[in-house]
């Protein structure tokens, strides 16, 4: 979903933050549909360690930049596209380091939306990258996006575009009846 709206992207390409890394995936699609300078963070420095490993010398790791870090970080410089993957589904606890790319505590979506304020530059974009998972699952009511759309104080809806999710496996053995109807989601927010 995301590399077909990068292919339609018309903004500006100096440069764009991935929060919350990972694999690479985004921050590498990006860079392949001309985008200078991308700064990436995550909270697990393993995922850091693993991507500066797998960039080596090459021309990525010149045109990406790591950070072990929360959310933005260091980072203040204002940016043309911030990227966000979150966790799909609330924490029904304290999180360890690990649990942190599966689940998000109440102050993730509040924080991320007011440091992506402080970031992104008048006429950017703000994707994440979500699912409707929690709320067919019961484990939330509320979608943290639509929250903060429902504010109607920093972003604004551009677009929302949705996905179905494949159907598991008959073989499966785990009760996901809900597959059905989970939807992937690409939200593009601009500020107001």
């Amino acid at each position: 979903m995301f590399d077909n709206w990068l292919k339609r992207y018309k903004g500006a390409k100096k440069s764009a933050i991935d929060v919350g890394i990972g694999s690479g995936v985004l921050a590498f699609q990006m860079v392949q549909h001309g985008f200078q300078k991308v700064f990436g963070t995550d909270t697990n420095p393993n995922a850091i360690a693993g991507l500066k490993e797998a960039m080596g010398e090459t021309k990525l790791s010149r045109k990406i930049e790591l950070s072990d870090a929360n959310l933005f970080g260091e980072l203040k410089n204002e940016t043309e596209l911030i990227v966000f993957n979150p966790p799909w589904l609330p924490a029904a606890s304290s999180l360890g380091k690990i649990d942190e790319a599966i689940y998000y505590n109440k102050n993730l979506f509040p924080k991320f939306f007011a440091e992506a304020n402080n970031r992104l530059a008048k006429d950017g974009k703000l994707v994440i990258l979500f699912s409707n998972l929690g709320q067919i699952t019961k484990a939330s009511k509320e979608h943290p996006i639509e929250k903060e759309l429902a504010k109607g104080v920093r972003f604004q809806l551009e677009k929302c575009l949705k996905k179905s999710v494949k159907v598991a496996s008959e073989k499966t053995k785990r009760d996901q009846h809900w597959r059905s109807t989970e939807e992937v989601e690409l939200w593009v927010l601009v500020k107001k």
